[in-house]
């Protein structure tokens, strides 16, 4: 079973950092040039016009495939994307593909859970381990020469975007619609790495702690959905009910009517369904507490059954002749071995209850996040082993009674 121990933080490259930080300098130059509606307006502006290229384009369709689009606009969304200064196209999707593999788990590269809230919001991805495009993730994409080329020039973009918005609107241009918005950009992205797996609402059972905020949602273009995207990673929307405000998806569709966009990925009926049945839930724990209520209810079906059949082997065990055809002794250890990893188990669960319990209490939510976590592994591994432990009484008292038994290997 995996563990959730929190992983090592890689080292921090200090090139990165410095140029991180100058940025944020940068975005202090609004105060030279002095509060004007247009720098208002060009820093929305751009900032929104950018992120649609970040969760429409990084996101929905270089990292997830969840609509097609022709080589040419293809690089658009892909140059428009980068001028976020947020490395380069196949860097992003590959590394973001990883996080799906591996979401809230040691190997996550950025779960706050796992390495801390502000590790996950921006330190991870000025470390050194992470600088290097995982290409062997994105082999889609990476065969194109276009984009590759892109992706080694990452700097391009923004250099040439911020001397355009500089070109065009002078000193308000460049420090409102490129340094501040590009600022604000960073941190609105990287919130969904942080806060939406720590802060929010829990509607789909997921493995992971993935939330949903609808205030993240309108900052972000629809990414706050982020729990609905993890249960539901291949549709191209991520608001699955009516009034999820998804703006990306609503883009895409007008351009799926302009045919710049086609084969628009929706989300299955099915899914829909249960996200209409759990609407309520967006606004508290009931998913969660649900799932353990459930848990606990079959476990005691399984607890009885396993009762039932304990006994019949305890009654039969002494009678019971070897087989030539079945080894009862092995079977006998392999139930006993079983029975006590099940009891092990079971104690650790009651355990973590009690954990996940007092650090909600006590609004601990990094702690009460990996408590979750620990309790989703526990509840797979009691079934499994609840299971195996079934399987084992069923041959025995099979074999005890004569019957043929049912097939299977000890555990």
């Amino acid at each position: 079973m995996s563990q959730t121990r929190p992983a090592p933080r890689p080292r921090i490259r200090l090139s990165a950092a410095l140029g991180f930080a100058l940025v944020h300098l940068a975005a202090l130059g609004v105060l030279a040039v002095g509060f004007s509606w247009q720098g208002a307006a060009l820093c929305v502006g751009s900032y929104y016009l950018r992120m649609f290229a970040i969760t429409a384009g990084f996101h929905r369709y270089f990292a997830h495939r969840t609509y097609r689009m022709s080589r040419f606009w293809q690089f658009v969304m892909a140059f428009l994307g980068q001028t976020a200064a947020q490395k380069g196209v196949l860097w992003w999707a590959a590394h973001h593909r990883h996080h799906h593999r591996f979401s809230d788990q040691p190997e996550d590269i950025h779960s706050p859970v796992q390495r801390g809230f502000w590790w996950s919001h921006m330190g991870w991805i000025l470390a050194d381990d992470y600088a290097e495009s995982r290409l062997y993730q994105i082999r889609d994409f990476a065969k194109l020469p276009e984009l590759a080329w892109l992706d080694r020039n990452q700097f391009l973009a923004p250099i040439l975007y911020g001397f355009l918005l500089w070109l065009l609107f002078s000193w308000t241009g460049l420090f409102y619609g490129f340094f501040l918005s590009t600022v604000l950009l960073w941190h609105g992205t990287f919130a969904i790495n942080s806060v939406m797996h720590v802060f929010g609402k829990r509607v789909f059972e997921t493995r992971d702690t993935s939330r949903n905020s609808f205030l993240m949602a309108v900052l972000t273009m629809g990414e706050g959905w982020h729990n609905n995207h993890h249960h539901y990673p291949g549709s191209a929307p991520q608001g699955f009910l009516w009034w999820q405000v998804d703006l990306s998806y609503y883009l895409l569709l007008a351009g799926e009517r302009l045919g710049l966009v086609r084969d628009l990925r929706r989300v299955p009926e099915k899914v829909r369904a249960v996200a209409r049945e759990r609407g309520a839930w967006h606004f508290s724990r009931r998913p969660f507490e649900r799932a353990l209520a459930s848990f606990d209810a079959a476990q005691a079906g399984v607890a009885a059954r396993l009762d039932a059949l304990g006994a019949a082997w305890a009654d039969r065990r002494d009678t019971a002749r070897l087989s030539a055809a079945l080894a009862l002794e092995e079977l006998e250890s392999t139930r006993a071995r079983t029975a006590e990893r099940l009891e092990r188990l079971q104690a650790d669960y009651a355990a973590a209850r009690a954990a996940l319990a007092e650090e909600t209490r006590r609004r601990r939510q990094r702690a009460a996040a990996l408590a979750e976590i620990r309790l989703e592994e526990l509840r797979a591994e009691i079934q499994r082993t609840a299971q195996a432990l079934t399987e084992t009484l069923e041959r025995l008292v099979a074999a005890a009674e004569g019957r043929p038994v049912p097939p299977g290997a000890p555990a």
